[in-house]
């Protein structure tokens, strides 16, 4: 059907729109009259025209549209939330996460390298990191130990394993001096598992028991820390990471208990994070992720006593200028005034003289030392007088004890009461009394010789000390 008004021919997609009206312009075929004096007849006028169907209403027809294209809205958000969010989300927070990144590659602290930069030059001048240097902010004890573990190495001697960590990027490491008493053959295990050599001891700090070391460790796996020459306080949260019993990347964690200095001015750190053997060396962090101190020693007669020798020592091991401790940042500490002088030794023997109480005094009430007394305790220490130590003795005593079960090991269907032994059944069986003889021998040769050792070393500690004070 053509419309007499716009001239619109009807099509059938148009079906849904009522059969009286002109899909195009509106208009109601049965009320429209040409405006004109004669008026024309349709085309189709001669046809009978079909009967229109029942008209929709207005209000009908705009409801059903409303729903349709709510419908179709809420498809739309649907497959948005489900497909087209998640992705843009992700992509904001990594954009947020690279331009924190960026600020904080871009804006270093001063003396402080960014930590995932491998470009910075072997030879780089180390300058510890002050406190003024940067905004204060605490890091969590996970962020500590996951900003870290790449820097701290387990250190493998003859003597048995500690811990280091990496000062600069030329490979160099700061340990303890009793970490590396057997440096021949000595070497560190990074947190790849790869193994470099120690090559030499550069410096030597033996009052605080520092070491710094070179390895063969190359910058890409030298990650080094940022030291703080300022003391903390105590009460002060501190977290300690190291090698306990081989036991790698251990972290603890506790407080400054106090802030101690030995005879020598040295600055100690009392604290309350475990330090077993193998922490020896490791670096003890504050809560912004920093090196305030080194593991030294734990001292077993008491409960929780913990010691860590101040970083300020480091930095002037490293400069080659070891300073006194009141040169150090941070709040003076006095030292008391008082004759007093108590001793310690740790796990491996070497003794300390300090002005705070222990179960040692060795001082007598006028300030002399008393050799006697601290001769007398060196002896307990190393389990009574090497000179009591009779290897000979111990060895017969300890084959007479063994003799049955020796001579079934070399004769099994035989009693040790028979007397009808061959020639050769005889020459095997004293051939195994023999080795078992020098076994035992050899084992109480070596405990008296290292009973000899740690009495020398402990009794010429005290003499040095004496002499000290004079």
């Amino acid at each position: 059907m053509i419309c007499p008004q716009c001239g619109y021919e009807r099509k059938q997609r148009d079906d849904f729109i009522s059969a009286a009206e002109c899909p195009k312009c509106g208009i109601i075929y049965s009320k429209w009259r040409k405006d004109s004096d004669s008026p024309r007849k349709p085309a189709d006028a001669a046809a009978p025209p079909a009967p229109p169907p029942p008209r929709r209403s207005g209000r009908n027809f705009s409801a059903n549209r409303l729903v349709l294209y709510t419908g179709a809205v809420v498809i739309v958000i649907t497959l948005l939330h489900a497909f087209a969010l998640p992705p843009l989300l992700k992509f904001f927070q990594s954009e947020k996460k690279v331009l924190v990144s960026n600020a904080d590659d871009e804006a270093p602290s001063e003396g402080r390298p960014p930590a995932d930069s491998v470009s910075t030059p072997a030879d780089a001048p180390f300058r510890p990191v002050s406190e003024t240097s940067f905004a204060v902010r605490s890091l969590s004890i996970a962020d500590i130990a996951r900003a870290h573990r790449e820097s701290i190495v387990l250190v493998k001697t003859r003597a048995g394993v500690g811990t280091g960590f990496f000062l600069d990027r030329s490979g160099r490491i700061i340990t303890n001096k009793h970490v590396l008493s057997h440096p021949d053959r000595a070497e560190i295990k990074t947190l790849r598992g790869t193994v470099y050599r120690i090559r030499q001891i550069l410096r030597e700090d033996p009052d605080a028991d520092l070491v710094l070391a070179a390895t063969d460790a190359p910058p890409e796996e030298s990650r080094p820390v940022s030291l703080s020459a300022v003391l903390p306080e105590a009460g002060e949260k501190i977290v300690v990471i190291g090698n306990p019993l081989g036991l790698e990347q251990t972290v603890s964690d506790g407080i400054v208990s106090a802030v101690r200095r030995n005879p020598k001015g040295v600055i100690f750190l009392q604290i309350t994070a475990p330090v077993s053997p193998g922490n020896s060396g490791g670096p003890l962090f504050n809560m912004r992720g920093e090196v305030v101190g080194v593991a030294t020693f734990q001292y077993r007669a008491g409960q929780n006593l913990n010691f860590c020798v101040a970083a300020s020592r480091i930095a002037d091991l490293h400069n080659g200028t070891v300073s006194s401790a009141h040169d150090a940042d941070g709040p003076e500490i006095q030292r008391p005034q008082t004759r007093e002088v108590y001793c310690y030794a740790d796990g491996r023997g070497q003794v300390y003289f300090v002005d705070w109480r222990t179960d040692m005094q060795v001082s007598r009430p006028d300030g002399t030392l008393d050799r006697v007394k601290f001769e007398k305790w060196v002896l307990e220490q190393i389990g009574g007088s090497p000179h009591a130590i009779n290897p000979d003795k111990e060895a017969r005593e300890d084959l007479e004890r063994n003799r049955e079960k020796l001579f079934k090991s070399v004769l099994p269907h035989k009693s040790p009461g028979e007397t009808n032994l061959t020639g050769g059944e005889q020459e095997w069986l004293e051939r195994r009394y023999q080795l078992h003889y020098v076994e035992v021998y050899n084992k109480w040769m070596a405990r008296r010789n290292e009973a000899v050792r740690q009495y020398n070393a402990m009794m010429s500690e005290f003499e040095r000390f004496k002499a000290s004070r004079q």
